[in-house]
């Protein structure tokens, strides 16, 4: 069995590895920013000293002192370690501005007469007659400007492989309308490097706490984020167990929050979905052993009834083979119901026939199906009234399914009630309003029906009294199916003292 792997190593690897890699591509980019900058901030400023000290040499009495030459190369010098000023003059004589080696000064001489500041011929027979540059050992500055020692007698000077040589800035001195020179800024400062940056030092000085502080926040949050997602683990290994009972406990509003409730909804739906789907299966249990049992009862005395008149042992009267049929025809009338109501449930269940709806009168309806019916309600020692308007009520409905409901409703009265008792079928509107509901309402004084027994009235083969009841039990599920086609409601109350009444609510269509 393959061992799962927590989230924490994988993000803490994947933090780290890109935290490295920023810092990696912050110290290059720093250092490619970094870089041209400080050449650019070296370049002005030996601009500005080569202007400052053309300006003075331009200025001075007597250009040709050397001394003064010097003083002003020294005084006016770039504040950086590592540059110099050196005049080039019109007669092939170099003057620096501090101490140089020989081997460095056939280096400024070669930089000079590429950038045609100097005559190469002159400038070096100048090189050879003075043995280096004119200079000497006296204070040539600091980066910050303050003057530094001189060095020591005997001090040797740099040589030019241990120096980087740039020519960086330079500038022709004019007296009196006539070249006299150039006055070049050098810089021996070595290349900046990635490392020698002081932006780039402190960068690294402070990486090791950087990337220990950014490790432990990222270990903290991965860390929270590992343990909610544990919790979603756990929900979901309960809920594939079959808890449809677990939730999520979420906080916040974040995405993970959102997450676990969208799971609570999801057990919610799927917990009322196995419910539905238990009391489906209970319903067709139910239906299935309640349609045995009723296809059974008729059978049962048909097949008794016929086995007596077959039997010759069994002495039988010609009234008694006479009765003993009518009977067996009963049964099979009562058969025949039943199996033709269950047949028209089912495919009004299932929309196997459409309603075909048209503009009538219920209310004549009424009056027209209670005509009918009077005389098997005075057969039986029944009263049936009808107490509507004479006003028309008119609905969009199929007007046979209608009359059916109707019929129904009252052959379920004439069941139940018993001889001398009143049965009363109305009709009126809700809010008295034209196109509104419209109400239908059969009551009698019949024995009533328990409290317990009126939310399973509708249902398939339910029967308040099973002892005394005649019918299928299949009547008033069709009326139910019926009305709720129609966009309407149905519900059976309890009237006191005694009594019963189905009530039916349907939308009202305007004349």
């Amino acid at each position: 069995m393959v061992r799962p792997r927590s989230l924490v190593w994988t993000f803490a690897g994947v933090f780290l590895l890109v935290l490295g890699a920023a810092t990696v591509l912050e110290l290059v980019v720093s250092a490619a920013v970094l870089r041209p900058l400080a050449a650019q901030r070296a370049r002005d400023r030996a601009e500005l000293a080569v202007d400052r000290a053309s300006r003075q040499i331009a200025a001075m009495p007597d250009p040709y002192d050397l001394s003064e030459l010097k003083r002003v190369l020294r005084s006016d010098r770039p504040a950086d370690d590592g540059a110099f000023l050196v005049l080039s003059a019109w007669d092939g004589r170099l003057v620096a501005g501090r101490p140089l080696a020989a081997d460095l000064s056939e280096r400024i001489v070669a930089l000079l007469v590429r950038a045609g500041l100097a005559d190469s011929a002159a400038a070096r027979a100048a090189l050879r007659g003075a043995g280096g540059l004119a200079a000497d050992s006296a204070a040539v500055g600091t980066r910050d400007g303050r003057a530094a020692e001189a060095a020591p007698p005997g001090e040797p000077a740099a040589a030019a492989a241990d120096l980087h040589l740039d020519l960086i800035a330079h500038r022709t001195v004019t007296i009196e309308s006539a070249r006299f020179g150039d006055v070049a800024a050098f810089d021996t400062t070595p290349r900046i490097g990635l490392w020698s940056l002081p932006e780039a030092r402190t960068l690294l000085l402070f990486l090791p706490f950087a990337v220990l502080a950014s490790a432990v926040a990222g270990l903290i949050m991965v860390r929270i984020l590992v343990d909610r997602l544990r919790v979603l683990e756990r929900f979901a290994t309960r809920v594939t167990g079959g808890d449809l009972a677990a939730r999520v406990e979420a906080h916040g509003l974040d995405e993970i929050a959102r997450l676990g409730e969208r799971f609570n909804l999801m057990t919610e739906r799927l917990a009322a979905a196995r419910a539905q789907l238990e009391q489906t299966d209970q319903q067709r249990r139910r239906l299935l052993a309640d349609i045995t049992h009723e296809l059974a009862t008729p059978l049962t005395s048909i097949r008794g009834y016929v086995e007596t008149l077959l039997d010759p042992k069994v002495p039988t009267t010609p009234e008694e083979r006479a009765a003993y049929l009518h009977d067996v025809l009963e049964e099979s009338k009562r058969l025949d119901r039943l199996i033709a109501e269950l047949l028209e449930l089912a495919r009004l269940e299932a929309g196997a026939q459409p309603l075909h709806r048209e503009r009538l009168d219920w209310m004549a309806l009424c009056r027209n199906t209670t005509r009918r019916l009077a005389p098997r309600f005075a057969e039986a020692g029944l009263a049936l009234e009808w107490t509507g308007d004479a006003e028309a009520a008119w609905v969009l409905a199929d007007g046979r399914r209608l009359e059916q409901m109707i019929e129904n409703l009252l052959v379920n009265a004439l069941r139940y009630v018993p001889a001398g008792g009143r049965v009363v079928l109305s009709l009126e509107r809700l809010g008295g309003t034209e196109g509104g509901r419209l109400r239908l309402t059969v009551s009698d004084d019949g024995p009533g029906i328990a409290a317990a027994d009126l939310p399973h009235v509708f249902e398939r083969f339910f029967r308040a009294d099973a002892a005394a009841a005649h019918g299928t039990g299949l009547g008033l599920a069709i009326v139910r199916e019926i009305v709720t086609q129609h966009g309407g409601a149905v519900r059976a109350e309890a009237r006191a003292p005694r009594g019963a009444a189905f009530i039916v609510e349907l939308p009202g269509e305007i004349a």
